[in-house]
C-alpha cells in the first residue's frame, strides 16, 4: 500500500509545487522581470519560497496520493476481496494514518519555522531585485524622477559597469532647503543586507539655497554618497510582504504582548495566526480519514476512479480553505475564540472523513 500511495503523492506534490511557483512568478512579474534579473535570483526565490508552497502543497498532494493509490486498489477489485474477508475500509487506515503522522510533523516544522524564515529571505531577495531594477531604469539624457523626491540626470551611462557621466541630482526631500548636485561621474549601487540604494558621486559640487533667507551655499567634493529612499516603490511592487507570515510562533506572541502593553490593543489576528500554525498541520490526519473513507467508492473503471479521486481532492481542499477563511475572518474580528477559529476547519474535515468511514463500513465496499 505504501508504494500505491507514495508515487501519486510525490507526482502530485511536484506538479503543485511547480504550479504554485509559476503562479508566484506571474504575480510578481512587474517587479521581477527587469533588466537586472539574474538566474541566481530565480533560484534563490524558489529555494526560499518553497517551504510556504509546501505548507499548502503537502496536504493536497497527500490526499491525492491516498485517493489515487487506494482508488487503484478498488478499481482492481482488491477492496472487494478485502471486504469479502470481513474487513471494512477502516482496516486500510493504519498505513495512511502513519504517513499522515510523519506529514504532520513535517508540516509543523514548515509552518512554525521553515516557512517564516523562507518568506523573510524571499522579501530580502525581492527587495534586492526591485532596487536593482529601479537603478537600471535610469537612461542617458532623460530626467528620472521615480526615486522618492530625487531627480537624477546623466549625459551618458556605461551599461557594462553602470557608471554615470555628467551627473545632475536635484534633492527636494527638504522643500525649504533644496539641493542641486553636479558631478563628473557617479554610480548607483545596491549595498547591504537591506539592499539600500546609494548614489556614489565623484568630483563635483553641491549647491544649496534657502529661499526663506535668500542665502546660498556652494561646496565642492571629491566623493560623496547620496542615500536614495525607494521604500514607496518597493512596497508597491513587492507582494511578499505579509508581515505575520514572516513571524515564528514565538515572535507572534511577542508582538501580540507588545500591542497589549504598549498600545492597549488586543490583536485577535495575531492569536488566530498563532493557533493556525499548530492546527493546520493536523489537516494531514483529517485528510487521511477522508481519503480512506472516499476510496471505498471505486467504480471498477480506472479512468472513472481517477476522476473521482480528483473530484474528492478538489472538494475536500477547497472546502477546507473556504471554511478556514470564514472562521479566520470571525476570529480576526474577535467574534469567536482564536483557537476555535484555527481548529474548526481541521475538525470539520476530520468529521467528514469519519462520517465516510462509518458509512462505508455500514454499507460495505461495492462490488
Amino acid at each position: 500500500m505504501l508504494k500505491e500511495v507514495l508515487w501519486p503523492f510525490l507526482a502530485g506534490l511536484l506538479f503543485l509545487t511547480q504550479m504554485f511557483f509559476v503562479g508566484r512568478l506571474l504575480a510578481e512579474a512587474e517587479a521581477i522581470f527587469g533588466a537586472q534579473i539574474r538566474l541566481l535570483d530565480v533560484g534563490r526565490m524558489l529555494l526560499f519560497v518553497l517551504p510556504s508552497m509546501l505548507a499548502y502543497g503537502l496536504p493536497v498532494g497527500y490526499l491525492l496520493g491516498v485517493l489515487v493509490g487506494l482508488g487503484r486498489m478498488g478499481d482492481d477489485h482488491e477492496l472487494v476481496a478485502l471486504s469479502a474477508t470481513g474487513s471494512g475500509p477502516h482496516s486500510l487506515l493504519p498505513m495512511p494514518l502513519l504517513l499522515s503522522v510523519f506529514g504532520t510533523a513535517a508540516l509543523m516544522a514548515i509552518t512554525c519555522w521553515l516557512a517564516p524564515l523562507g518568506l523573510k529571505q524571499t522579501g530580502l531577495v525581492m527587495r534586492d531585485i526591485i532596487t536593482r531594477n529601479l537603478a537600471g531604469e535610469i537612461k542617458p539624457g532623460v530626467f528620472y524622477q521615480d526615486l522618492s523626491d530625487l531627480t537624477i540626470y546623466a549625459t551618458d551611462i556605461d551599461r557594462e559597469t553602470g557608471r554615470l557621466s555628467g551627473v545632475l541630482v536635484e534633492d527636494a526631500r527638504e522643500p525649504d532647503n533644496p539641493i542641486l548636485v553636479l558631478a563628473q561621474r557617479g554610480r548607483l549601487g545596491v549595498e547591504g543586507r537591506d539592499a539600500a540604494l546609494t548614489l556614489h558621486l565623484e568630483e563635483g559640487e553641491l549647491h544649496r539655497s534657502q529661499p526663506s533667507t535668500s542665502s546660498y551655499a556652494l561646496a565642492t567634493f571629491e566623493t560623496a554618497d547620496v542615500a536614495v529612499v525607494v521604500e514607496r516603490e518597493i512596497s508597491r511592487k513587492n507582494r511578499f510582504r505579509r508581515y505575520l507570515a514572516t513571524l515564528t510562533p514565538g515572535e507572534i506572541l511577542k508582538d501580540y504582548g507588545w500591542y497589549q502593553r504598549a498600545r492597549g490593543q488586543t490583536r485577535h489576528d495575531y492569536l488566530v495566526e498563532f493557533h493556525q500554525r499548530f492546527a493546520h498541520p493536523f489537516v494531514m490526519v483529517a485528510l487521511a480519514l477522508v481519503g480512506v473513507g472516499a476510496a471505498g467508492g471505486a467504480s471498477g473503471k480506472r479512468k472513472t476512479g481517477k476522476a473521482v479521486a480528483l473530484l474528492w481532492t478538489l472538494f475536500s481542499v477547497v472546502g477546507y480553505f473556504v471554511v478556514q477563511k470564514i472562521f479566520t475572518t470571525f476570529g480576526n474580528r474577535g467574534a469567536i475564540p482564536a483557537w476555535l477559529a484555527a481548529w474548526v476547519p481541521v475538525l470539520a474535515v476530520a468529521a467528514v472523513g469519519t462520517g465516510l468511514l462509518l458509512y462505508r463500513r455500514a454499507r460495505g465496499v461495492r462490488a
